[in-house]
């Protein structure tokens, strides 16, 4: 039972701590479920559960397993080729790609995100969209371009950034 107490020391992660301490004090200090579901302000039954995972388990068994999360509603490839194409070509008459064109073409094929989510999926994919600004004419050309290898400008002025 020296593990248990080892372990509850070791323990980083607060959940995982309290389910080693509600265990501990079942099977070293003797509590009753009832006693340790008072004593942690837990219900019976969550303590009982606990309790039941570790003599199945052991220590494994208070740990959470991994969760799938919802699957993606379309494939990454599928937006990185939309980014890839002109907005023109999905009826948008916009010269480049914003999320709000990006988050329309997605629409007319069926498909639904919120904007804060393809802000996540278009940098998952390696991209920043950057609307084009005018230049001013008395910026230090070696500084632009410096600029203009790092970033590679598309058709009619979108500019596809990769991170690195």
């Amino acid at each position: 039972m020296q593990d248990l107490v080892q372990a509850y020391k070791e323990e980083k992660n607060a959940r995982i701590k309290e389910r080693i301490l509600a265990v501990k004090l079942h099977v070293v200090d003797g509590k009753s479920e009832k006693e340790v579901s008072k004593m942690l302000n837990k219900g019976y039954s969550t303590i009982k559960l606990w309790i039941g995972k570790y003599k199945k388990e052991g220590l494994d068994g208070l740990r959470d397993k991994p969760r799938s999360g919802r699957p993606r509603k379309v494939e990454e490839e599928k937006i990185k080729q939309i980014l890839e194409d002109k907005p023109q070509k999905y009826g948008i008459q916009e010269e480049y790609w914003t999320m709000r064109t990006l988050k329309i073409a997605l629409q007319e094929q069926g498909i639904e995100y919120k904007k804060s989510r393809l802000y996540e999926l278009v940098h998952e994919l390696g991209y920043n969209l950057v609307k084009p600004r005018p230049t001013n004419i008395q910026a230090e050309k070696d500084k632009w371009e410096d600029f203009k290898k790092n970033k590679e400008i598309g058709r009619k002025g979108l500019i596809l950034s990769r991170r690195v």
